[in-house]
């Protein structure tokens, strides 16, 4: 006899009824075969010898259309092993389909593809190795963060063979590393970027090149601190640390030469900084950082900040990494002779690094740059006391006097609220 139709189901499957196999099946193919077809064309495009950049939109529809519905099928029966395979199937041919220019997602569709085959692993095992394996799982990942808080030096020695031959590629992956080094001893000096805009807008009577100039510092407090948790400050933050990444000198001696003596020849108008090391004012980012992070920052500043492709063919940016050190806490313990205690924020606790003049294209402008990659003094006007021994307000600021292609005196002279030199006083003023 039927069950009455009026009664309340007794099992999920009378209430919701699954999707049928075949539809499954069917569905999770065709997500598969979008993005076999999306690899296909990728190879057409590598052995092509001309441009194929109209495929890439068609890419990228079939790639992100296919992953989608290769999900959908496997959202509708979790249960079937082959649904979790067809997913990671259409996960490993995405990242052979999607185009070069989206060099950082295939990395993304191949953790697909692992997460793929653990699902369809562990449809065919019993329940009790499924906890095995995710009990597994979550004592590796809080591994991982065991790890990261002891591995800044001196580590111990298990530690350090555990971070490099089994963590690295997954804490890169997740960029778990760097966060939980902040709760290490001495995590190091944190990195803002200072971004001089300037854009032709004509030339004066004299003939000579007039500039509409601005100031762009990421990040900056209030302005980016705008949730309670302070998220978008400190993912603004993780950004600028890329660029940190790096910061040797040169090994080749004949390079090493070359570019003191450049440095040396610009000494009269920027002079080194009195308390550092020369060699040690040199900072040469990594070659990473050089070729692809920088030119993508700049790029996107100029068309951030500019009206159009217009404007943005007359704009260039120098960029800037100010290295911001930590005052120690016996500066806290003494008042100055105004009554007041030293700003951890004043200008003499940055060390700004020169790291290259871009157009719109992210094009470095000149690679001879005789202060590419090297410290920018910020010193107290009138002595040469340590720099972290605030007492004095004056300062010379040699980041201003680079940036206007002007001198110390023109920039003393200048009033900071009209735009042209380093807004100090925002960063003085933090809250």
């Amino acid at each position: 006899m039927d069950r009455d139709a009026s009664a309340p189901p007794h099992t999920p499957a009378e209430a919701v009824p699954p999707y049928s196999p075949d539809f499954v099946r069917r569905t999770g193919l065709i997500g598969a075969g979008m993005n076999a077809a999306a690899a296909v064309l990728a190879v057409v495009v590598a052995l092509s010898s001309s441009s194929q950049d109209f495929l890439t939109p068609l890419q990228l529809l079939l790639v992100f259309g296919g992953i989608v519905t290769a999900g959908s099928a496997l959202s509708m029966r979790p249960d079937l092993w082959w649904a979790w395979g067809l997913f990671g199937v259409a996960a490993l041919a995405g990242s052979v389909g999607l185009p070069e220019s989206w060099d950082s997602f295939p990395r993304v569709f191949r953790v697909m593809f692992v997460v793929g085959t653990v699902g369809a692993a562990a449809c065919c095992v019993s329940l009790g190795w499924r906890i095995v394996g995710v009990t597994a799982m979550v004592a590796f990942h809080f591994g991982g963060i065991f790890i990261s808080t002891t591995s800044p030096p001196p580590q111990p020695w298990i530690v350090e063979q555990l971070r490099t031959r089994v963590y690295v590629p997954y804490l890169s992956f997740i960029y778990m590393g760097n966060a939980y080094h902040f709760y290490s001893p001495n995590p190091g000096p944190a990195s803002l970027l200072a971004f001089f805009i300037k854009t032709e807008t004509g030339t004066d009577a004299n003939g000579q090149k007039q500039y509409k100039t601005e100031w762009v510092v990421v990040p900056t407090r209030p302005a980016d601190l705008r949730d309670p948790l302070g998220l978008g400050y400190f993912r603004r933050l993780s950004l600028t640390e890329q660029v940190a990444r790096g910061g040797g000198g040169l090994s080749d001696q004949a390079e090493k030469k070359e570019v003191i003596q450049r440095r040396i020849s610009v000494g009269n108008r920027i002079p080194f900084h009195p308390i550092y090391p020369q060699e040690s004012q040199y900072r040469l980012p990594d070659s990473s950082v050089i070729r692809y992070v920088l030119p993508s920052y700049a790029s996107h500043v100029i068309l951030e900040y500019t009206s159009g492709k217009d404007e943005a063919a007359k704009t260039t940016v120098k960029v800037y990494r100010l290295e911001h050190a930590t005052t120690p806490v016996e500066q806290f313990r003494h008042q100055l002779d105004d009554g007041t205690y030293p700003n951890p924020y004043h200008p003499g606790t940055y060390r700004p690094y020169f790291v290259g003049e871009f157009n719109a294209r992210g094009d470095l402008i000149n690679p001879q740059d005789p202060l590419l990659y090297w410290m920018l003094p910020i010193v107290p006007e009138k002595s040469q006391m340590n720099v972290m021994d605030l007492k004095s307000k004056g300062y010379e600021d040699y980041l201003s006097v680079h940036a206007l292609d002007s001198t110390l005196q023109e920039v003393m002279q200048a009033d900071e609220s009209a735009g042209q030199v380093f807004p100090w006083k925002k960063l003085s003023n933090q809250k």
